[in-house]
C-alpha cells in the first residue's frame, strides 16, 4: 500500500492507487485534494504521457497551451504528451478533489511518492523538498518532463550542472532511482 502524501501546508493531498502495478506500468492513477483557493504546480509538460484529470467536487481551473478551461465535478480533460500545462483550484472556499492519471505509467507517480514523502518528512511542503536531489531527478527524467517556457537545452545546461553538483556533494546518493532512470 503506498503511502498517502498529505501536504497539509498547501492543503493538497494525493494518493496513488495501484494501478500501475496492476496495468504493468500502462497506467498510474490517484486521488488528488487541493485546498481552496491553492495551485498545483508551474507549468510544465509530460514529453512521452497522457496526463488526466476527472473531477469529483469543487472547480478546476487548466491552462493547457495557454488556454483556459474551467472544469466542474463530472468533466474530464485529457493534457496530450507535449502540452504544456497547469492546474489550480477555482474555488477560494471548496477544495478541489479529481481522479487523476498518467498514461503510460513511467516515473511521475515514483518522482511525486518519492518527493511527496521527503515534503511531509520536512514540514508538509514541496518547497521543503532538498533542492539538489529535486533537480537530480529532474535531470535524470529529462526525457519525459520538462518545465514549461524554458528552452530544453538550456534546462539540460542547469539541470546537468545541478546533477553534477549533486553526485559530488553525495545528495545523488540519498535518491532510490527506478531501474528506468539509472
Amino acid at each position: 500500500m503506498k503511502t498517502p502524501i498529505d501536504l497539509y501546508k498547501l492543503g493538497e493531498h494525493l494518493h496513488f492507487n495501484d494501478a500501475r502495478e496492476t496495468t504493468n506500468g500502462k497506467r498510474s492513477e490517484g486521488i488528488l485534494t487541493v485546498g481552496a483557493g491553492k495551485s498545483g504546480p508551474p507549468p510544465h509538460r509530460h514529453l512521452l504521457q497522457d496526463e488526466g484529470f476527472e473531477i469529483i467536487s469543487g472547480e478546476m481551473i487548466a491552462v493547457v497551451e495557454g488556454k483556459q478551461i474551467i472544469l466542474k465535478a463530472g468533466q474530464r480533460i485529457v493534457v496530450k504528451p507535449g502540452e504544456s500545462h497547469t492546474f489550480k483550484n477555482g474555488s477560494t472556499t471548496e477544495k478541489l478533489v479529481a481522479n487523476f492519471w498518467f498514461e503510460p505509467a513511467l516515473n511521475m507517480e515514483w518522482m511525486l511518492q518519492t518527493f511527496g514523502e521527503e515534503a511531509m518528512k520536512r514540514g508538509g511542503s514541496w518547497a521543503n523538498v532538498p533542492i539538489l536531489q529535486m533537480l537530480y531527478c529532474m535531470h535524470k527524467m529529462r526525457k519525459e518532463y520538462r518545465i514549461a517556457g524554458i528552452p530544453f537545452w538550456l534546462q539540460d545546461v542547469l539541470l546537468g550542472f545541478f546533477a553534477w553538483l549533486a553526485e559530488i556533494t553525495g545528495e545523488a546518493k540519498k535518491i532510490n532511482l527506478p531501474n528506468s532512470l539509472k
